[in-house]
């Protein structure tokens, strides 16, 4: 967890909002992470939500979340 802070479904929502291009679908994100869930790294992300469930790319999903855990820095 970069600078010590969880990260939570909420994040994830606006990582998805803010980087994701209008693709990605907000509410299977929501559906897997919901907004108060701590998600301890990315590959936990990975596993409750894949690319295909979000509607995007594997390159996609990387690029989009994985700099929250300290991935592709």
């Amino acid at each position: 967890m970069p600078g010590g802070r969880p990260i939570l479904g909420r994040d994830l929502q606006a990582a998805l909002r803010a980087f994701g291009q209008g693709d990605g679908d907000s509410e299977a994100l929501r559906a897997a992470v919901p907004d108060d869930a701590e998600v301890a790294s990315y590959e936990d992300l990975a596993r409750a939500a894949p690319p295909e469930r979000l509607g995007l790319t594997s390159g996609a999903h990387a690029a989009v979340f994985g700099p929250l855990f300290g991935e592709f820095e």
